[in-house]
Parts: C-alpha cells; structure tokens; sequence
C-alpha cells in the first residue's frame, strides 16, 4: 500500500470528551476511537448522532479503551453501516461488553423518563439499542499488549499497557512505503505511574508524529500523601457530622481504586469504618472483569490476588446495590456511611436520585475524585452553583463539595512532559487532543520548551497531512 497520510481530529478536538480520530492513508481509512460527547442534553444528542463522513467507508476501528467517552459511540457507528472489525485488547472487550449495555439500557431509560416529562411534540429516541450493542461486540478482534499485528498491507499496529484503567492501550501505527516508513503515536488516554492495582503506564519506541491527551494539561496533581492527607480529612469531617459521602464515580477504574484506598485506611485506622456502598450494578460487572485480568496488575496486586484468593482489593468491605428499590432505600438511613455511584459527572445514572436527596442536607459532602466536563451537572457543582437542577427540577445546594484531582487516572502536565520526553527518538510534530484549550494551551508550551517539537491544537475537522 503506498499513497497520502493524513489525520482528521473528528472529536476531542478542544474539548475533554467524544475522542474520535480518522486516519486516512492512500485509499483506506482507520479510526481511532469512537466515543460519545457529554455535556448539555441537546448538544450532545446533535453531536452524538452525527459524523462527519460515511461509516460505512472506514475499514477499521483501533480502540485506546473501554471508557465511554472513548468506545460509548461505537454502536451508532456499526448501526450507521460500519462493516468491519474493532480491534482491543481483552480486558477492553470485556469491558465494553457490561459498559456498552449498560450505556443502551441507561438511554432507553432516559428516554422513557424525557418523553413523559417534555413538552416536545415528537418523542425521542435512544442513541443506539441492545440490539445495536450485540452486533459491535460481535466485530472485536483481539489483541496483546506488544503483540504486533498487521492492520492493511503495509500498516501494522502494537498496543502498550497505558496504566489508564484495565485494558487501556497505547498505540503506535507503522506504515511503510518502499523503504519509507512513518510511525504514528496514538496515547488514548496516558495514566499514571504508582497507582494502586495497574502498572505504570509503559514507554513505547518513538514515533514520528504524536496524538497527546491533555486533560490536565495546566496542573500538576497533589502528592499521593497529600491526596490521602485530603481524603482522610473529608472522611472525618463528614462522618463526624453524621452526614453521607456522596462520590460520584465512573464505575470503571475509579470505582475500584477509591474502593480499595478507603479500605486500606479503615484497615489501618485512619477513618472510621462505616458501610460503603457502590450503588452502580456497572462498578460490581466490572470489578469481576477486574478479577478475570490479573494480567493487569502491578506486582503488588498480582501478590494480593493470590493471597486473597482472588480478591486483593478491599471489595469484601462493600455493599453492592443491586435493584433500584435497594437504591432508594438508601435514602432512608440515618446513619454515616460512604455511597459510590455513577455516572463520573453527573450526567446520568444513580447518583442523581442520591444527589436529589442529599444536596440539600449542610452534613453531607459531594466528593468529586475525577474531572468534570465543562456543561455537566458535575462542572457546576465544582464550580460552587448554589442551585442546580437534577431531574429538571431546582436543587438547593447547602452539602459541601469537595474535589481530590489526585485520585485522577490522567497523568498531569508533568507527568506528560516526562513522558514525552523520554520517547527515543522524540516526535517532531505533536496533536493535543481531548483537553480543554487552555489545558492544552499551557502544555502545548511546556512541550516546545522541553521537546524542541511542533505542537499543535486542532480544532474539530480539521484535518493535518503527514506523509505525501
């Protein structure tokens, strides 16, 4: 195969969420990722159902990982008439399959609950179905950790272990042209290095060009210590006052790294040992996929797995909640106690009805541990609204909000300089992506400082040449 490469940045462009990327070389297409956007309901109904090209004319899909703002479009893809294979790791598949699912049963939900309550005349529809769901997973094609495979003649792909969540993948993309080659680094999502239960992120051989998250692009994350310091104090504090913790969490990957910490410090002491409850039947699918991929884990962990018989992360202190009359009973206890629940940003799922419940009682503490999208309930609640609505009706705020970026799974700006700058040989031109402008704005220039590289920011459509 010979011919032009090119890169459009289809989504993620500005933005932190809707990674979708279209890599064009002669007259195939790659895409990289196909994830939903999140943010204010209509917007992201408009983005969500649209692509700017034909699904049908992409030959295949390469998948970084299973969070929904990277893989949760997928079905509207295969059901637009994408008719090839999607290419993942396993622990990704697996977890795709109970996210996925989830994802259409928690729209078909959503739906029902708009079309009674809104005015609109015609009804709306969920993005994609169950249905929709069985024939994606159907496509996935399997892959190792530095197992390298050949995607067309003349392009291969390999996936390195990005210390992200279970399964998450860094890409590299050779093609060869003759004697030319060109290799393309696709990070996904990059993690971080001493994270409880996953290894740390790996460094792949270098790349010419680079696709770079840039979530936290303008910060550094507090130290461990001081994380835990944090945590320990919001727990004390809470609890002391016979209030609720109300986390909302993404089931997958924080779920089980927040479970696993509060337990070790309720094993050692440091705060009382009151009932945790994971209210998300997606955080308890997906923390048996945890348990079927100990390939994942760090040495640390994979000792503990052993030892523990299968269960090295705390989860024998958890309730699980299972049923949505479980869920609302929740709401009837007097006692202290910690709730876990979906979704991440406050967007969807059972930490509204906690939210609905417990936003108005000044004893209780909203405890953000991951990044809030800008529109998202969540964003307002960090941002200190006093008044938001959930479930289309006005909540007073008067609970405490608190939010601990050190319990993130992106690595900070530090922690992409370093990685980047330990890529041999260092790549000559750079893409920010899935970043905010001024996040990406802020390590654009510490990377032209450090890397001597051509960084750049692109907006949404837009589309960069890389190899004539």
């Amino acid at each position: 195969m010979s011919g032009a490469l090119s890169i459009s940045f289809e989504g993620a462009a500005r933005t932190v969420t809707g990674s979708r990327h279209r890599i064009r070389y002669g007259e195939r297409q790659l895409l990289f990722d196909c994830g939903i956007y999140q943010g204010h309901r209509d917007e992201a109904e408009r983005i969500n159902r649209t692509f700017r090209f034909d699904p049908a004319e992409i030959d295949a899909v390469v998948l970084s990982h299973a969070h929904l703002d990277h893989a949760g479009n997928l079905p509207t893809l295969v059901a637009r008439g994408y008719p090839g294979r999607i290419h993942a790791t396993g622990a990704t598949e697996d977890l795709c399959r109970a996210m996925l699912a989830d994802s259409a049963f928690l729209m078909q939900r959503d739906v029902e609950h708009v079309n009674r309550h809104s005015p609109r005349r015609e009804d709306r529809s969920p993005l994609y179905t169950p249905a929709d769901v069985v024939r994606t997973l159907e496509r996935f094609e399997l892959h190792g950790y530095r197992e390298p495979w050949e995607l067309f003649p003349g392009v291969s792909v390999e996936f390195w272990d990005a210390g992200h969540i279970l399964g998450a993948a860094l890409t590299t993309i050779e093609f060869r042209d003759g004697t030319r080659t060109f290799r393309l680094g696709m990070s996904g999502d990059l993690g971080r290095a001493n994270k409880p239960i996953l290894r740390d992120p790996e460094v792949h051989p270098g790349v010419d060009a680079l696709v770079l998250e840039s979530t936290y692009g303008d910060r550094v994350h507090p130290s461990d210590a001081e994380t835990e310091a944090a945590l320990v104090d919001v727990l004390h504090r809470t609890l002391g006052r016979g209030g609720r913790v109300m986390v909302p969490s993404f089931a997958v990957g924080r779920a089980q790294e927040l479970v696993a910490t509060i337990h070790a410090l309720m094993e050692r002491g440091k705060v009382p040992a009151v009932p945790i409850f994971v209210d998300s039947p997606l955080a308890r699918q997906a923390t048996e996929v945890f348990k079927r991929h100990p390939e994942c884990y760090d040495e640390q962990t994979q000792r503990m797995f052993v030892e523990r018989h299968g269960a090295p992360f705390g989860f024998e202190r958890v309730r699980y909640v299972a049923s949505a009359e479980e869920s609302r009973h929740l709401n009837d206890r007097r006692d202290p106690c910690i709730i876990i629940a979906a979704s991440g940003m406050c967007e969807g799922g059972r930490i509204l009805h906690h939210l609905a419940h417990g936003l108005g009682n000044p004893n209780n503490t909203v405890l953000f541990v991951g990044y809030q999208a800008e529109g998202t309930l969540g964003r307002k609640l960090r941002d200190g609204a006093p008044m938001v609505s959930v479930f289309g009706e006005p909540v007073r705020r008067r609970a405490e909000v608190v939010a601990l970026d050190g319990f993130s799974a992106h690595a900070d700006q530090t922690e992409l300089v370093g990685w980047v700058a330990r890529l041999d040989p260092a790549p000559q031109r750079i893409f920010l992506v899935h970043g905010e402008l001024e996040a990406a704005g802020v390590l654009a220039e510490k990377l032209r400082e450090r890397i001597g590289a051509e960084v750049h920011i692109p907006a949404k459509g837009e589309r960069w040449e890389l190899w004539t």
